[in-house]
């Protein structure tokens, strides 16, 4: 399956997306609904694992969303599960220098770019798609697989020039909350240090011919984001935002009696 979110990022079509914690699939498919262009869904900070990850990757996939997930660790099999259970692309969290970065590519990417072990998985129809030799099939995977470190930790940023510009990583996911948070100035996101740090990320994007995600909370952080030269933009998550709607209705409704 192409990545439809790789080539809206290309066209500069401002894509959307939402981090995914309930483990819904109802809800997933709901989302197909709303406008967005892609999900990620979180093994890192929800129970979520690789075989409820297989689930809602369908489901995103039946409901025209770009499936992403971000790993639980780097390790190996935090990679290869979800990789090979079909996402199309991964957010990788707690990135702290350029070697842990080859270090991921080499697990995600198959040969000649890393080292990604071969094997018939849901990704592919176990072999039924069509898509060629094992030459062939490691080709179309590894353009269309995004690898997507985070630059969340000082160690990242003081390294983004390089890890932006290392062959295998596709682009770079900007984590304000933790990124603030080791940079000493936690939630301080108006700070002329973190906003230098902002430019900093971006430059290196686009220096290094690569795109730049960010996260924001709020649909003006959104446009802001936008605004500010990135590429591509998370919104929230769908637990607070199923919060936020519902709580608005029922506020509504009691001011109404």
């Amino acid at each position: 399956m192409k990545n439809a979110l790789k080539l809206k990022l290309k066209n500069g079509k401002k894509p959307v997306g939402m981090f995914f914690d309930t483990a819904s699939v109802y809800l997933m498919e709901c989302l197909g609904r709303t406008g967005l262009d892609f999900v990620i869904i979180d093994n890192e900070h929800s129970p979520i694992e690789a075989e409820t990850s297989a689930q809602l990757i369908r489901a995103a996939e039946l409901s025209g969303l770009t499936p992403l997930c971000r790993v639980r660790e780097t390790s190996r099999p935090a990679v290869l599960k979800l990789l090979d259970v079909g996402a199309q692309g991964l957010i990788i969290p707690n990135v702290h220098s350029v070697s842990q970065v080859k270090e991921i590519v080499s697990y995600a990417k198959y040969c000649p770019i890393g080292q990604r072990g071969f094997c018939p998985s849901r990704k592919d129809s176990w072999g039924f798609d069509g898509l060629g030799s094992v030459p062939e099939t490691m080709a179309f995977f590894n353009a269309e697989t995004l690898v997507i470190p985070q630059c969340e930790t000082v160690g990242a940023l003081e390294a983004i020039d390089e890890i932006a510009a290392l062959d295998g990583v596709d682009g770079i996911f900007v984590g304000p909350y933790d990124l603030s948070i080791s940079m000493g100035i936690p939630g301080e996101f108006d700070n002329a240090a973190f906003q230098s740090a902002l430019d900093r990320i971006i430059n290196a994007c686009r220096r290094a011919d690569k795109f730049c995600i960010f996260f924001a909370g709020s649909p003006d952080g959104v446009a802001a984001g936008f605004k500010r030269g990135f590429d591509g933009m998370a919104y929230s998550l769908d637990a607070a935002v199923f919060i936020e709607s519902v709580r608005e209705r029922v506020e509504k409704i009691k001011s109404m009696l």
